[in-house]
Order: C-alpha cells, then structure tokens, then sequence
C-alpha cells in the first residue's frame, strides 16, 4: 500500500470509531442509538406468567457451540470499517446483549455477524423461520403467551446457540403490536429482550456516525511516512494491532488469561453458606449507563476508549473496586459512572453491580455469592467487610439470581 492510501485508510479507521459530537449517547428501546434516554417499559404480561400459562413453542438448533468465546476484538471490524463495525456506541451496544434476532435479507444478516465478529457460515432460512442467537446460555424451552415469547434456560460461561422457530406456529392476536422476546431464567427473571415487527424482524442498517477528518492536529507534520506513523500511535487508543482475535474472559482479565471455570453447585453453596454483612453504598435503580460519554474522548491516551476494553466491560455486571481510588475512579469512567458515591472505608471491599438488584449476601468456602434480580437499568455499589475474607487468598463473588443461576463472577484478591 502507497503511503498516501495508507493515510487515507488511517484517517477513515480512526473517524469511524467515534462519534462526531461530543455529547452523551444512549441505547434506545429498539437497539438504535439516542442521545435522549427513553425508557422501555417491560411488557405487561410477566416472563414468569408466560411460562405459566403460555403454549410451548417447537425450535430446531440450526447452530450450536457449547465451546464458543465471543470476540472483544477481530481485526476484520478493522478492514470493514466504513461499514460502522468500529463504531464505538454499537460496539457497546452489541456487548451488552446476548439475544440476537436475525434480521430478514442477506444483507443485514452479513452486517449483524461481521459486527460480532461471528462467522459460522450457515445458511439462514429467514422465509419461514424466526432465527434468535444466543451467547452463554443453555436453552431449555421456549413459551408464547399472546405477543411475548420467553426462551427459557440457564446462563452459561461459553457458547452460542443459534435457534429456529416456524413463523406459521406462532400466533399473534394483533400483528400491529411488537412481539417481545426475552431470554430468562427457568423462573422468568429477565436476563436480555428484544423485539420485533413480526413477522418482519427489526434493527434495520443505520448511521453509525458523522465522520471527521481525523482526531489529530497533523498541520505542522510535512513527511506523509511521518504522519502516518503518528496516526498509528493514535489508533492503538482504540483497537489492537495484532491480526489475532480478542476473547471475552471470565476471570477479569481480557486478554490471554484462562477462564474462571470452577463450577460449584449453588443450591449446595446457599444451603450450606452464612450470610455476610454488606452494605449498600450507592443505589441508584433507574441509572442508565451510556453507550458513549464525551469523557471518554478526551481521555483517550488512557485508552479509555479501547475497544476490546470496552466490549468487555460492557459484557460484565460486577466489579470489584480497586482499593486504590484512582484505579477504581478509572473503571467507573470507562463505564461512563461519573456519579458521586460514598467513599469506600479502608476495611471494606467495594463491588460496582449494574443492571442488578442485590437483596442478600453469603459466605461458601471461597465464594460470595450476591443474590438478587436483574433488571433493565440500576447501578449498586456494595461493600463488604474485610475482616470476613481473611481466610483466603482470593474469593469468586458470585450475582445469582433468586432462582439460582450465576449471571457474571469477579475476584477478590487478598
């Protein structure tokens, strides 16, 4: 490549991630993007009811990897970069959900897989099915109470599911509504949601930003070789330069580290656990974390912006807070958490919970388990006493649902 075609492609990768306008940016009802935060209303029928009282539907597994990793980074939404897949807001957006209904033509369909960097090469019957992907889950059954579908099951650390149902077995009363799909524990709590037009499916192409010229003040550089090495620095703010894929883990580390695969029984772990003291700190149910915060920019020499970064925090909805204040100011930025809490003593551990709503709390061996429900918005941030984790060297904090299912795990390190 000429080094002027290579400054041309430096330049659109690095307008391509973010937004033109510094000003806070949200998910909308319908996955798109806002900079108005609009809340979506649960539907009025509860997952639980439609479990209860609902028809079970029939699904084919037309793809399944029980071993699959999602991507944080893949060097293809580098090379298609003009198409948005380096948008920073739809990566977050994309990260944030494991339910994925498959659009109706070729088209979007090659656009929702290369954003997630998913490419299992299968042919997609989009005539006569609904496709619903599903990341870390293990689905049990799917239920449709009037115009809500519940695929029910178990959270997983791993794997991908991508199912089938017949258009023609699912009964709409009023095709003018939306059909809300939701994935859930097997007591319905609501752990992702989507909904669709039906029969046609939603999430249509959209704009995923106005493109600047570039970040930099690049007047004063004369060498194009020059410029271009500059512009490469800058883009290591926001994407890796290795060819190689990015996994999300689950042991707090984002890159090469193993995943936390211990496996414990649950009801076994409450059963046998004590309840430990915390605190609630902070509680703020309605907060709405942003899928871009002009912050981010202006910080983004402290990679505040890294995509693999970014994709993983927005997959979690635990953290445990650093001891060390700047550090934990650090993660709750890259969350775009900006919001004043109350400072964690020098005998607590804190843990930021989002999306989540902690009732108790208990001690199992070298577990603490956090039992609660999920919720659509919420930020918590709970401490725990030291002197109750003495004991050993490193504790897995476990969310788990009231109905026993572990949503995400972080590590306390003594």
């Amino acid at each position: 490549m000429s080094p002027e075609n290579e400054n041309r492609q430096l330049k659109g990768i690095l307008s391509s991630i973010l937004p033109s306008e510094s000003k806070l940016l949200f998910e909308n009802s319908s996955r798109g993007i806002s900079d108005v935060y609009t809340p979506s209303e649960p539907p009025s029928i509860t997952p639980k009811e439609v479990l209860e009282k609902g028809k079970t539907l029939s699904f084919i597994f037309t793809y399944t990897n029980e071993d699959y990793l999602r991507p944080i980074y893949s060097d293809t939404w580098k090379q298609a970069y003009y198409q948005g897949w380096l948008y920073l807001p739809r990566k977050i957006i994309s990260a944030r959900h494991n339910l994925f209904i498959y659009p109706d033509n070729s088209n979007d369909i090659f656009n929702m897989e290369g954003e997630l960097g998913f490419n299992p090469s299968l042919s997609i019957d989009d005539q006569n099915y609904i496709n619903i992907m599903i990341y870390n889950f293990d689905l049990q059954k799917v239920v449709q109470l009037e115009n809500q579908i519940v695929l029910s099951g178990i959270p997983a650390k791993k794997g991908v599911q991508i199912i089938s149902i017949k258009t023609n077995d699912i009964a709409i009363q009023n095709e003018d509504e939306q059909l809300s799909i939701q994935l859930c524990t097997p007591k319905g709590l609501e752990l992702d949601y989507q909904t669709i037009n039906f029969p046609q499916v939603p999430n249509g192409t959209d704009d995923f930003g106005a493109v600047e010229e570039t970040f930099l003040n690049l007047s004063s550089v004369s060498n194009i070789v020059d410029e271009n090495t500059i512009l490469k620095q800058e883009l290591k703010h926001y994407i890796s330069d290795s060819p190689s894929p990015i996994y999300f883990q689950y042991n707090g580390g984002y890159q090469t580290a193993n995943i936390l695969s211990e496996i414990i029984d649950l009801e076994n772990a409450i059963n046998c656990s004590s309840p430990i003291n915390y605190s609630i700190l902070y509680d703020n149910k309605k907060y709405v974390s942003p899928i871009f915060h002009p912050e981010w920019k202006k910080h983004s020499d402290k990679d505040w912006c890294y995509i693999p970064r970014k994709m993983y925090l927005n997959m979690k909805k635990l953290f445990v807070l650093s001891s060390d204040k700047d550090v934990a100011f650090d993660l709750c930025a890259e969350l775009g958490f900006f919001e004043e809490f109350p400072d964690i003593s020098e005998n607590q551990v804190g843990l930021l919970v989002s999306n989540f709503s902690v009732s108790a709390a208990h001690i199992f061996e070298d577990n603490i388990l956090l039992s609660g429900s999920p919720s659509r918005t919420g930020i918590q941030v709970v401490g725990l006493d030291k002197e109750k984790l003495k004991k050993h060297k490193e504790y897995a904090v476990r969310l788990v649902t009231k109905d026993l299912c572990e949503i995400d795990v972080d590590v306390i390190k003594n």
